[in-house]
């Protein structure tokens, strides 16, 4: 079951705690405004972080290369992240489990050109 949850006004997740892997769509970068010289969509993204790491989640990180995991865009162009559970509800879901989620996930997210997770996506837990 996926949970669909707007974090402020500019993110959105949409998570599936059973296997503990969700996706945020961002707002566009060109869409950024800046109040008195500071990005309003860097601190919307700071605000979403916390608010995941409240409800015990996090975006992917790129293992040792820094940076999140970019899965792609919406039809609108909005950036898609990935996002996992520090506690899922399953600690070793099935690939079955995490191809299904991914499906789910891909149509709450609007995800556009993506039937497959990436490489490695299942094998990230």
């Amino acid at each position: 079951m996926i949970f669909t949850i707007a974090l402020g006004s500019f993110h959105t997740v949409h998570l599936d705690p059973v296997v503990g892997n969700g996706l945020m769509v961002c707002p566009r970068p060109q869409d950024d405004v800046r109040l008195d010289g500071a990005s309003v969509h860097r601190a919307a993204w700071r605000d979403a972080v916390e608010g995941l790491a409240r409800m015990g989640w996090a975006p992917w990180q790129h293992g040792r290369v820094p940076g999140i995991v970019h899965e792609g865009v919406t039809a609108a162009g909005d950036p898609v992240l990935a996002l996992y559970a520090v506690q899922p509800m399953l600690a070793a879901p099935s690939d079955s489990h995490l191809a299904d989620a991914w499906r789910e996930l891909c149509e709450a997210s609007g995800l556009i050109g993506s039937t497959l997770p990436r490489a490695g996506w299942l094998s990230l837990r």
